[in-house]
């Protein structure tokens, strides 16, 4: 039985929203995959868009759920090379690129699990503000302006669909009290963006432990639970886990799909570890993830680790 996501309906509060701030100044670095934000907002309604219902209903996890409430997010990617201050096109290296995006989703969420279906349209190139955006902010802090925009990948749409799963294998959570809980996740993104299928696992160990499956995080990797229930009580826990990625195509580093800017060559099999904390009071959640990534592309001269925060309030 599919728990109902939407609050009640003689509580005041309307929506959920969230902001998402990922970024490797919290490793130190200025390099590959250096920035991404995201405003999403759960909607109050009890119902997703037909459209969106119907693309949701032909996954597994959707044939009993009553009420399918849905999330829209818009995002902004930005990716460099290692080095920003070679005017150059770096023929071994990662090509600039920004990605502006929107973002539909719709999920069910039950104790022992969640299933979550993402329709994503979206632009990458010139259209996507990255040049002038990274070098308004480099301006604004007085640090080394990228110099190599102009060889950016081409405008191109793109399209994005994908399915996650998650399962709860071991609960030992109790309420007002410590616990632990493992689960898996896994899931599909099909697109001309981004196309892989991944696996994973992680470990929440904390205070009153929340129905949720850790916080969210942009794509590529597999976002957590955006939705959380507000209740008067403090929670908090920390969690670990790993991931990995059989890539099919990433456009941020293989290029262009038709014509435009080439790339290079990616790595097939991506891995992540990640670690953080996520604390809950009422209708307030906050939460800190670290990623460490393993290199993406053929000649990356190493690997990446990077930072992400999420905010999260009703209102």
């Amino acid at each position: 039985m599919a728990i109902n996501l939407a609050l009640a309906d003689d509580d005041p509060v309307q929506s959920l929203w969230i902001v998402e701030y990922e970024n490797d100044i919290f490793a130190g670095e200025d390099r590959y995959y250096t920035s991404g934000v995201r405003l999403s907002r759960v909607a109050a309604a009890r119902e997703a868009p037909s459209w969106l219902e119907s693309v949701a209903r032909r996954f597994p996890g959707f044939d009993e759920a009553t009420a399918l409430p849905y999330s829209l997010a818009i995002g902004h990617n930005i990716y460099t090379p290692a080095d920003i201050v070679n005017p150059e096109f770096p023929p071994d290296d990662r090509p600039y690129a920004a990605w502006l995006q929107l973002k539909f989703s719709t999920g069910t969420l039950h104790p022992k699990g969640a299933d979550r279906v993402r329709v994503g349209v979206g632009i990458v190139g010139p259209a996507a503000l990255g040049k002038p955006i990274q070098k308004g902010v480099h301006r604004a802090i007085d640090t080394d302006m990228p110099t190599g925009w102009d060889t950016q990948l081409k405008n191109e749409p793109t399209l994005l669909l994908g399915y996650d799963r998650f399962r709860r294998i071991v609960d030992w959570a109790e309420p007002e009290q410590l616990g632990m809980d493992v689960s898996l996740l896994g899931g599909m993104t099909l697109g001309n963006a981004h196309t892989h299928g991944t696996l994973g696992s992680f470990i929440r160990l904390g205070h009153d432990l929340p129905e949720d499956f850790g916080p969210p995080r942009i794509t590529p990797a597999v976002s957590g639970s955006g939705f959380f229930t507000p209740r008067e009580s403090r929670s908090w826990y920390v969690f670990f886990g790993s991931e990995g990625r059989l890539v099919g195509r990433d456009l941020f580093i293989e290029g262009n799909t038709f014509g435009g800017r080439d790339g290079v060559n990616a790595r097939r099999l991506v891995g992540e570890l990640f670690a953080g904390a996520v604390y809950t009071q009422g209708r307030f959640r906050a939460s800190y993830t670290h990623v460490w990534r393993s290199r993406e592309f053929k000649g990356q001269l190493a690997a990446q680790d990077y930072g992400a925060l999420s905010v999260s309030l009703w209102w």
